[in-house]
């Protein structure tokens, strides 16, 4: 295998890793909603929009990051097999970039409404 094949690989497990942890967020975030709505009353219903939040950014910077990988990936697959480095040295991506995500703006704001939502009829 060459070494711009190798150094791509490279790349690829760690945007496949970032991509991973995106989902097991989303994973967790679910879990402990579904349990927070099912175990708790109201007052306690609306205090599980903070976990949603700090998941929200969790994986606002797991898209950013996944998204720096990618760039990475392109740049690295432009350049001649004799300038291939296998640095992992990124450019870093505004989080507002990621924040553009419909994977974020899909599942989060519907998910800290429904838990508004479903405190406010308990009250």
């Amino acid at each position: 295998m060459s070494d711009k094949s190798d150094h791509l690989n490279m790349i690829q497990s760690i945007i496949t890793r970032m991509a991973s942890n995106s989902l097991q967020v989303k994973c967790w975030c679910i879990t402990i909603v579904s349990a927070t709505i099912i175990l708790s009353r109201s007052s306690i219903i609306a205090t599980c929009v903070l976990p949603v939040l700090l998941f929200f950014c969790l994986d606002v910077r797991y898209l950013s990051l996944e998204k720096a990988y990618r760039d990475l990936y392109d740049e690295v697959r432009k350049k001649d097999d004799s300038s291939i480095d296998f640095s992992m040295e990124y450019k870093p991506v505004s989080n507002m970039k990621a924040l553009r995500s419909w994977s974020i703006w899909l599942f989060y704001p519907p998910m800290a409404f429904l838990l508004i939502a479903i405190a406010y009829v308990n009250c």
